[in-house]
């Protein structure tokens, strides 16, 4: 199971890429750089959120959680 990135270099996390809109991606890139993060980690916060709120609403779907 791949659980951990490596911060600043390679990860053994899967890559997903998505096509947003240029106002969703300034957006989200002056969100990381107030939290000092990159949009990379902000994404995937906002990914794990919304699939704990899908898994509270739909409890029979199996998924692995990745914490």
């Amino acid at each position: 199971m791949k659980t951990r990135g490596k911060m600043g270099g390679k990860t053994d996390l899967d890559r997903v890429v998505a096509y947003i809109p240029a106002e969703w991606k300034k957006e989200l890139e002056q969100w990381a750089q107030t939290e000092e993060r990159s949009v990379s980690w902000v994404v995937s916060k906002l990914i794990d959120k919304a699939l704990q709120e899908r898994r509270m609403q739909h409890p029979s779907s199996k998924v692995v959680n990745m914490r």
